[in-house]
């Protein structure tokens, strides 16, 4: 498992986030999720720096709230290739 801080997400990114907890003006806010179970994939948009930490903006339109720039963030796996089985021909 592959952990990033808020000060080092780059974007295109791809990371775990909880669903939608709150919204910000409309815009939906999610946060880091702290366990690989029933994570949502996002991916970084920017982030920027906001009174009281750093907000995360991601390319589905999502944001969290202002965080802590040590706050540590799951990195998605590329999920597995999976081939199709390979035809027998009798």
């Amino acid at each position: 498992m592959t952990t990033v801080s808020t000060s080092n997400l780059p974007a295109g990114e791809p990371v775990l986030t909880t669903n939608v907890v709150g919204t910000d003006f409309g815009l939906p806010l999610v946060r880091p999720t702290r366990t690989r179970q029933g994570g949502q994939v996002r991916v970084v948009r920017s982030r920027c720096k906001a009174h009281g930490g750093v907000v995360v903006w991601f390319t589905d339109g999502t944001k969290t709230p202002p965080l802590h720039g040590r706050t540590a963030w799951i990195v998605a796996e590329p999920e597995p290739v999976s081939h199709p089985p390979a035809r027998v021909v009798a």
